[in-house]
């Protein structure tokens, strides 16, 4: 081929890349994964998935998935849940209570309740280990092999309280026949001037030729980025401490057992919110901050302290026409979270205290067939028990004339302890099946039915003007509804005409289970249960590679309809959840990476999500009406380049550099949509993350350079309208009343961190 046609060739493939304007991530081969993990290497650019819990090739999974390896988790920096969503287009981080309550938005579905038994609508699964509630999961990530995020509802394959879609994360156990270590050094510093280190690292030791153990750890100590004016400490900080050991033993030819356990401690201060809005406290806030949202004035610093432990044990037994595979988990979590929940300098409401306590057992049989014709199919049973507590302190101050508290809790303060405890029973049987009709046709159907029975106790001591009065009710008990089941199917078509063109289309069900809301201002109202939430999900798709992986393009749109949504809503200063109706949610997303010069990748992704509720009666005080408003926490265009550069040295030494840049449109913040003095600060643009390493001709060390929110932008992931507590009675007049008064306490995402981290390894 001439030069001339080369660069043609070149400018015509960079243009389409360019139309398209998103990338296909995971494109990196990724490392040799534990067996039964979510990705594996086949051949250079080709990535093994189990979203299907069947192990298929990235590009022939007919769903909307992306996936990472451990080596581009390293260099991308996803060390946590909210860079997790750099991961796949559209997905937003959702903090709840600081690290204490977290949640992940992927097409519309979100949770912000952190009630015992009502769940997070999208999946989280740690090797193979369901976590359900906002509080049950920490987000401290180290020595992990491979996160994947499913998006859409995954009910067949994955069960109950994934209508969302799911988040498989799948860490590094031990390896048979290896002897190796690797240990890393950070150093960072972030925008406000706060230093950190960090530390993490592994042994893994063949014991023989059939047994091994691995021992990973992290240890991280990293200053605040919220300053507090007033006690001049820095919140959000991040002080963990993590260790994880595994066995993998091949007991014989056809059986392996992996073997693991967990253990995460986290402490520090609280969240370091700040209020924006009306009002003169607002004015003396930013008087002291000159409008830094880093800085604010809060009367309680807060403090964190979890301790988290998980195990599992898993069994791979092969026969002749397939893997049996069981897994037996158990998991336990013990919270204390203080914090200022009103967000500024008036003891408003103080202290403000959440207490959890979980454990789970789990246990799950499967079977993956190797027929090796046409036709394979992949069957299983789900059982789990869980024991949750959620309990919370508030302590409505009324004595403080600045405040609209002294007209709702006039002379007093109100103090109440809110708890609840639910008992989940869960069964869930499924069976998926992949028939190829011709060499290039395929249909998969499959089908899962999802049980849960709850009962428990909701308990008030002490009133409040939120609240209501005390009370003490059983829950699920004397006939009242106690159990929620649904049959969830899915089918997909899938049409290939060649090796590296595919395309789909989907129908699909998920199901979340109802519950009981712990913040019912009464016991007539705490004994109505939430109805369960289903989705439907229709998707069309195309996964293509071009010129021998050239260019890579995945496109999907979608719409899924969801009936009995649960949202929670704040109406009258009170935290309430509902049935919301009806929510439709449309998109297009689009991934694409081009491959103009060896090294060198250039991509992008991009989501357009058009979230509304189709019917929302009484979202607000008065029975207001919010159908056809946006669905909170949903950008409507989420945009990420994506820049890496790998350069093979003469001397054998190697360089790799890596950037991505986000754009994002603000979200609503609120079902109402009337919130939006803090809508604007959701804006992200020019979030930008850089690296560059560098790795001498031995590999046996390397230096990264790195960067994250290069260019030091201010946003929010969340706010709350906490006018009662910031505005004074004649405020609030003067405004028209409580509907026409805001002042937000706002979520800062964290500013420009830059920092060093030094890995060494030995053996391999």
């Amino acid at each position: 081929m001439s030069k001339k046609a080369q660069y043609i060739r070149a400018m015509l493939l960079c243009g389409g890349a360019a139309a398209f304007a998103t990338p296909a991530r995971a494109q990196t081969p990724p490392a040799a994964p534990a067996p039964g993990g979510a990705l594996a290497q086949s051949t250079i650019d080709d990535i093994v998935v189990t979203a299907t819990r069947r192990a298929e090739r990235l590009q022939d999974v007919p769903i909307a998935v992306s996936a990472l390896d451990g080596a581009q988790i390293q260099a991308q920096r996803i060390d946590n849940f909210a860079s997790i969503t750099k991961i796949a287009p559209g997905p937003t981080f959702v903090p709840v209570k600081g690290t204490s309550t977290i949640s992940v938005q992927i097409r519309g579905k979100y949770s912000n309740n952190d009630a015992p038994g009502l769940e997070n609508p999208v999946g989280v699964y740690i090797d193979d280990l369901y976590y359900g509630s906002l509080a049950s999961f920490d987000a401290n990530l180290f020595d992990v092999s491979q996160v994947a995020i499913l998006r859409g509802p995954q009910g067949t394959t994955f069960g109950r309280n994934a209508v969302g879609g799911a988040l498989q994360i799948t860490n590094n156990v031990a390896e048979l026949g290896r002897t190796d270590a690797r240990i890393t050094l950070t150093g960072l510093g972030n925008a406000m001037g706060q230093l950190g280190i960090e530390s993490d690292g592994y042994v893994n030791y063949a014991l023989g030729d059939s047994l091994a153990a691995r021992v990973a750890y992290s240890v991280k100590s990293d200053g605040g980025y919220q300053k507090n004016l007033l006690s001049g400490n820095y919140l959000d900080d991040n002080r963990v401490q993590s260790v994880r050991g595994s066995l993998t033993w091949q007991a014989s030819e056809r059986l392996r057992v992996t073997a693991s356990a967990a253990y995460t401690h986290r402490g520090g201060y609280g969240d370091g919110a700040v209020i924006v809005g009306q009002g003169n406290l607002v004015k003396q806030v930013r008087a002291a901050n000159g409008g830094d949202l880093h800085k604010t004035l809060l009367d309680d610093d807060g403090e964190t302290r979890r301790h988290l432990f998980a195990g599992t044990i898993k069994l791979d037994y092969d026969t002749d026409v397939g893997t049996i595979t069981s897994i037996t988990g158990y998991r336990s979590l013990n919270a204390y979270y203080r914090e200022d929940s009103d967000g500024g300098p008036l003891p408003a409401n103080y202290p403000s205290i959440n207490l959890n306590r979980e454990k789970q057992v789990s246990e799950e049989l499967r079977f993956t067939s190797k027929f090796g014709g046409p036709f394979d199919f992949v069957s299983g049973v789900y059982f789990g028990y869980e024991d949750l507590y959620k309990g919370i302190q508030f302590n409505f101050n009324g004595t403080l004339p600045q405040s609209y508290l002294s007209v709702l809790s006039p002379g007093r303060v109100a103090s109440q302890f809110v708890a609840g405890r639910i008992s989940n029973y869960s069964v869930g049987p499924f069976v998926e099946g992949k028939y190829k009709l011709t060499p290039q046709l395929s249909l998969t159907a499959g089908l899962r039915y999802s049980y849960e029975r709850k009962n428990g106790y909701t308990s008030h001591v002490g009133s409040s003007p939120f609240y209501g009065a005390p009370y003490f009710v059983d829950l699920g008990k004397d006939g009242s509804t106690n159990s929620w089941q649904s049959f969830t199917p899915r089918f997909i078509v899938d049409y290939k005409p060649t090796r590296d063109i595919s395309f789909y289309a989907s129908v699909s069900k998920g199901f979340q289970g109802g519950g009981w809301v712990l913040t019912a201002t009464s016991a007539a109202k705490a004994l109505v249960p939430l109805a369960a939430e289903t989705t439907w999900s229709y998707e069309i798709g195309t996964k293509s590679n071009f010129f021998d992986h050239f260019l890579t393009t995945n496109v999907a749109a979608y719409l899924s309809d969801t009936s009995n949504l649960q949202v929670r809503s704040l109406i009258n200063g009170v935290l309430t959840d509902s049935n919301a109706g009806k929510e439709r949610v449309k998109g297009v997303e689009v991934e694409a990476s081009i491959h103009p010069a060896k090294g060198l990748s250039i991509g992008a992704n991009y989501a357009y999500t058009d979230a509304k509720y189709r019917s929302f009666q009484g979202c607000a005080a008065g029975g207001l009406d919010c159908t056809g408003n946006r669905v909170p926490f949903v950008s409507k265009h989420d945009f990420t380049a994506i820049f890496d550069y790998k350069l093979d040295m003469n001397s054998g030494a190697k360089l790799a550099f890596h950037a991505d840049d986000k754009f994002a449109s603000p979200y609503q913040l609120i079902a109402t949509n009337l919130q939006q003095i803090g809508v604007p600060y959701t804006r992200r643009r020019n979030v930008a993350n850089v690296s560059l390493t560098y790795t001498p001709p031995s590999g046996a060390w390397d230096l990264r350079l790195w960067s994250t929110n290069l260019f030091d932008k201010t946003y929010a992931s969340n706010g709350l309208n906490y006018y009662f507590y910031h505005l004074s009675p004649a405020e609030v007049a003067s405004v028209g009343g409580p509907a026409n008064a805001d002042v937000e306490r706002l979520t800062i995402a964290p500013p420009r961190v830059v920092g060093i981290t030094f890995t060494a390894r030995v053996g391999g």
